[in-house]
């Protein structure tokens, strides 16, 4: 059967190269591309359909007059106004996506079983003081002052507040891959984690990309948007000082205090008579947190100078991407990683639901990129019943 070739806008071609790095496409689909927008020759549908699968942009699109116009409101809010993020990558925005839809679901269900309103969201809006913010949120989650001694380190203490926030409600997604597309990896550097406030279902989505420390800091500065009413898009790589707005710098500085509050920080400061770079990163583990949270501290209490700061978060990015370039690849239970990325009161949600006869399996299935066996397996270790 004879090659059908196919009439592409090039405006469409422009738009899909600039959704994926021409890397990924290969050097024989940039010589075609080339030649299909010098008007050489003309593309088949099967060089289309490769095109799709390979910027993983729907097949439909490509034959649109126009490139559509795919609104993310989330855009809107991300931290730093970055030209990366103007054309954010389709892994990014599939994720988004994702979100809204189990966003949504959550929302539905808990409104149709008259849920009341979550009160703890936007209830310090408008506020601008750090402590009475990180107070209200200690309160409302039920962490007394010193909640990271529980902990032995930073991964233990982002489960033990992921544990919390689903107490209340908030779904907490975390995952490295567009759904459970292996070949589909979530970059950090567009990236680390984003907000979508609601009333009734709060979701923050976490890049499990990120080292242990990052994740900590990042869902508690997520924890400060809920708590302020706004949506978030953290791109902010490395907590600058700079450049962002003042939400962001009550965010951040909300996700320090309840890392490190100030008064036992300054007072275990004083008990380490040491090199400084090697008190700070003896306070990290302390505080079962990263040394640039402990910096950053130190230089808001004008304990250490500018320098020393960008020589910590300096050597932390070093060490972050020694330790990606090293990792090995290893295995693991399925399920186990699988549950690992989703939120235990969404399953268990869902289960219920079906069992009311308000869900379907086979949505179930899609709104978790689960199967049969997988969804089984994940709602027993979340103690729902399938």
């Amino acid at each position: 059967m004879p090659a059908v070739n196919v009439n592409i806008q090039p405006e469409i071609i422009n738009w899909a190269l600039k959704q994926t790095q021409e890397e990924k496409l290969g050097s024989k689909m940039m010589n075609n591309i080339t030649k299909w927008l010098n008007g050489t020759k003309k593309p088949t549908f099967n060089q289309i359909e490769e095109f799709s699968k390979k910027t993983n942009i729907p097949l439909g699109y490509f034959f649109l007059q126009s490139p559509p116009i795919e609104k993310l409101d989330l855009l809107e809010y991300r931290t730093v106004d970055s030209v990366q993020l103007a054309n954010p990558s389709r892994n990014l925005i599939d994720t988004i996506h994702e979100m809204e839809n189990i966003q949504d679901w959550m929302k539905a269900y808990r409104q149709d079983l008259g849920f009341d309103k979550l009160p703890f969201v936007g209830c310090m809006q408008g506020n601008k003081n750090i402590n009475l913010i990180a107070q209200k949120i200690r309160e409302d989650l039920e962490l007394d002052l010193t909640w990271f001694e529980k902990n032995n380190d930073a991964r233990e203490a982002f489960h033990y507040i992921r544990k919390q926030l689903e107490a209340c409600g908030i779904v907490v997604i975390i995952n490295g891959i567009v759904g459970k597309n292996t070949h589909r990896t979530l970059d950090v550097e567009e990236f680390r984690a984003f907000t979508m406030t609601d009333d009734w279902a709060p979701l923050i989505f976490i890049n499990a990309v990120d080292s242990n420390n990052a994740r900590l800091f990042s869902i508690l500065h997520e924890v400060a948007h809920i708590w302020l009413g706004q949506n978030d898009l953290f791109n902010d790589r490395q907590y600058r000082l700079t450049e962002i707005s003042d939400t962001e710098i009550i965010c951040n500085a909300v996700a320090g205090e309840l890392l490190v509050p100030k008064h036992i920080f300054l007072n275990k400061w004083e008990l380490y008579h040491v090199d400084i770079f090697q008190k700070i990163a003896e306070l990290a583990k302390v505080f079962r947190c990263g040394e640039i949270v402990i910096a950053r501290k130190a230089l808001d209490c004008q304990k250490i100078a500018q320098t020393v700061y960008n020589k910590v978060m300096q050597t932390s990015i070093e060490n972050y991407k020694q330790m990606q370039e090293t990792k090995q690849a290893h295995g693991g239970n399925y399920y186990t990683t699988m549950g690992s990325r989703l939120d235990g009161p969404l399953i268990r949600a869902l289960c219920e639901s079906i069992h009311m006869g308000r869900t379907t399996y086979t949505e179930a299935y899609r709104l978790t990129n689960t199967s049969r066996k997988t969804f089984s397996e994940v709602a027993q270790r979340f103690g729902g019943i399938e």
